[in-house]
């Protein structure tokens, strides 16, 4: 029996099967339809390739995972019943998801690609889903990490803080890594502190009650050289920085 069906084969479809295999999904559990790679996949991971209908009429959940402009194209002659659809398409809504598949059994949504190891956050948007449906598609999201529902309308700004973060914090990691570089520590040390770093202190907040400007306090000593070096970042307007930054991939996603 296939549990999930991957209509496209591209970086989020990958990253999400890489996820619900690392959760114990079983290769012949997973089905992907695409022209051109699938049989790549097939060889790689031994999940099963199949004709898209016939994924449709095999799978407990579908996954459209390819070119959001190529939605009307894919779908055009596929009949999805009553199946449950999950899209991860970038800016097609609801509503486009429904007129395409000619179904209400739909969930837009936008993961990260931490999904792959099972720590993304992936926000959702859904139709009224029928109960089976529902436990489904939050089985199918806790393999993955957490979930968060939003309204369509604020899908830009997740995105631009859960979709684009990671970039941002790898970028962080490399500016400390560069840091220590530049202060004498060896290139792959100073990588493997900064991000054992981050990856701790992610952690600590994640099981903290305490706020993150509150744990900032914590570790930073009145007249300390944490303190000196918070001051140094509130000097050059650190916050602003990654405020415009956000800002801007914001701003880019509505173009």
């Amino acid at each position: 029996m296939i549990k999930y069906g991957f209509i496209g084969t591209g970086n989020m479809a990958q990253a999400i099967i890489k996820g619900l295999r690392h959760k114990g999904v079983l290769a012949k559990e997973i089905a992907v339809y695409s022209p051109r790679s699938a049989a790549k996949l097939t060889e790689k991971w031994g999940v099963i390739s199949l004709p898209a209908q016939t994924l449709i009429d095999e799978s407990d959940l579908v996954v459209l995972a390819f070119l959001p402009n190529q939605l009307e194209n894919v779908t055009t002659n596929l009949n999805f019943q009553d199946k449950l659809v999950v899209s991860v398409l970038a800016g097609i809504t609801v509503e486009q998801l429904i007129a395409a598949t000619h179904t209400t059994q739909i969930v837009r949504t936008l993961p990260n690609v931490n999904v792959a190891i099972n720590q993304g956050v992936t926000a959702f948007s859904k139709t009224d889903l029928t109960t089976p449906n529902s436990n489904a598609f939050k089985a199918f999201s806790d393999y993955l990490g957490s979930s968060v529902n939003l309204a369509e309308s604020q899908f830009a700004v997740f995105s631009a803080i859960a979709g684009s973060g990671p970039a941002y914090v790898f970028k962080y990691i490399d500016a400390l890594a560069q840091a220590g570089v530049a202060n004498g520590l060896d290139g792959d040390l100073a990588t493997n502190i900064a991000t054992q770093t981050v990856l701790g202190s992610a952690q600590t907040l994640s099981l903290s009650t305490q706020t993150a400007k509150e744990l900032q306090a914590s570790v930073a000593s009145p007249g300390g050289s944490t303190r000196a070096g918070l001051d140094d970042l509130d000097t050059q307007n650190f916050d602003s920085v990654i405020a415009h930054a956000i800002k801007a991939t914001v701003e880019h996603k509505h173009l």
